[in-house]
């Protein structure tokens, strides 16, 4: 999912911003304490070589051993110690910065100092420490700290990155049952939002029928929007529920079965489809009577709509060894054992590829394969009288081309078919076309039949 992938990303490098800012501050505060820790030792050691400069060198390392330079009020000075390790320029520049600073810090050359000094009754003492060894060990010191900083960065980004999949799961499977939930709503309220449509369609196609004839039908929609109700508001408990189990009760799933199959009688009759039920009665089991009403509901809807034309719909349900047993059948496309294994989306996305979507488009490609001549495929239904569609289109679609294969047959040809009333009858197209009317060739009509690939023989 993008949405976990980007909270993925923004835990990773939020913990990662958060454990940098915090191992900065500790080993840059680690660091720093050893900093002041060398400047203090070495200032204190400075300080006793000023209190007691005679005797300070004695037994003290030579990394610490003092040159004393003495600065009288004549202008003069005198050295006490050994500079002549460094080279002339080396020295004289030593000297020459020890008196500027008096106190602090300096470098000379490669060389980092120390110096301090002291007033006596006739001149200054200054106290000198070379202090590059220390220098090194701190660069050292420094280089070994910031290669730990980035190496413990790189090991948080990758442990934030590799925890951040576990300390969202909670997260992504919330995600996941939303995504189940809204789809099971949408699906489910589906269905009896279409039995509402094709029962108002039954009534619609017989406008002279009296409330009392569409009781019936009535009845079924007062059905749907009760069930469609208790649809919400189970939905409703679920997401309240979130991992708890559902409530169960002893409950008639005889009754809940025979209500499902009852639901879809006008959409079985819209579709020309026979449901057969054979429901053993007092089939009573534990269980949420709500969501053994949406599995019936949810098997039959797919049944019927995968049950092909004048197709047929079983639903058995008995007691067999104790157990209820449910069984569903349609006369539907049998798929093959390699599509049985894909998933949902994947068998539909195999569907998309197919060259032809329906046995209409397949049988006229055939056609204009033998005949060589253009072929197309139309529906004929109420765009051809007129009118919103009805469930009775269908069957007068059907039966008009059940007629016109006949005619065919027959070889009897020149002829128009009509309901006259209820019954299918035939007309003479000179009677229909009467006076043949001739258009331009730079018709507008033409031209644009032209445009779209129609040939007119010319």
């Amino acid at each position: 999912m993008d949405i976990i992938r980007k909270q993925r990303i923004e835990y990773t490098v939020t913990s990662t911003l958060i454990s940098a800012i915090f191992l900065l501050i500790v080993l840059g505060g680690l660091f720093g304490v050893v900093y002041g820790s060398n400047d203090i030792f070495i200032r204190n050691n400075l300080d006793k070589a000023l209190a007691d400069p005679q005797n300070y060198n004695e037994g003290v390392p030579n990394d610490l051993k003092c040159v004393f330079i003495c600065k009288y009020d004549s202008g003069q000075f005198e050295i006490i110690g050994n500079l002549d390790i460094y080279s002339k320029e080396d020295a004289e520049e030593i000297v020459s910065q020890s008196l500027a600073v008096k106190e602090g810090k300096f470098k000379v050359g490669n060389r980092y100092f120390v110096v301090a000094s002291k007033e006596y009754e006739h001149g200054t003492l200054f106290a000198l420490i070379d202090r590059t060894s220390y220098h090194k060990q701190l660069s050292n010191t420094a280089v070994m700290v910031a290669l730990l900083y980035c190496c413990s960065v790189v090991f948080v980004a990758l442990l934030s990155l590799l925890s951040s999949a576990r300390l969202l799961h909670p997260v992504a499977t919330a995600m996941t049952k939303q995504r189940d939930l809204i789809a099971n709503a949408s699906h489910e309220l589906k269905t009896p939002l279409t039995i509402i449509g094709t029962n108002l369609s039954v009534i619609k196609s017989e406008p002279q029928s009296t409330v009392a004839d569409n009781q019936k039908w009535i009845d079924s929609i007062t059905t749907q929007l009760v069930r469609m109700k208790d649809l919400i508001n189970s939905m409703l408990e679920l997401s309240k529920l979130e991992q708890s189990e559902l409530p169960k009760q002893e409950v008639d799933f005889s009754a809940i079965a025979e209500g499902a199959c009852l639901s879809f009688e006008a959409t079985c009759f819209e579709k020309d489809v026979k449901l057969l039920t054979e429901i053993q009665p007092f089939v009573n089991l534990y269980g949420d009577s709500n969501t053994l009403e949406r599995l019936v509901i949810i098997l039959l809807d797919n049944a019927i709509k995968y049950s092909g034309e004048k197709g047929k719909v079983g639903l058995k349900l008995c007691v067999e060894n104790k157990k209820a047993h449910l069984s569903v059948m349609n006369t539907g496309e049998c798929i093959s054992k390699e599509d049985a294994k894909l998933t949902k989306k994947q068998y539909k996305a195999k569907l998309a590829k197919r060259k032809h979507s329906t046995v209409g488009y397949e049988l006229a490609s055939q056609i204009e394969k033998a005949t060589g001549l253009e072929v197309r495929v139309t529906i004929p239904g109420h765009t051809q009288r007129g009118g919103s569609p009805v469930p009775f289109d269908r069957v007068i679609s059907s039966r008009l081309g059940v007629a016109a294969a006949e005619l065919i047959a027959k070889e009897d040809y020149g002829k128009m078919l009509i309901m006259k009333g209820y019954d299918v009858a035939t007309l003479p197209l000179e009677k229909t076309a009467g006076k043949l009317k001739y258009v331009s060739p730079d018709d507008q009509i033409v031209l644009q039949a032209k445009h779209l690939g129609i040939s007119f023989g010319d």
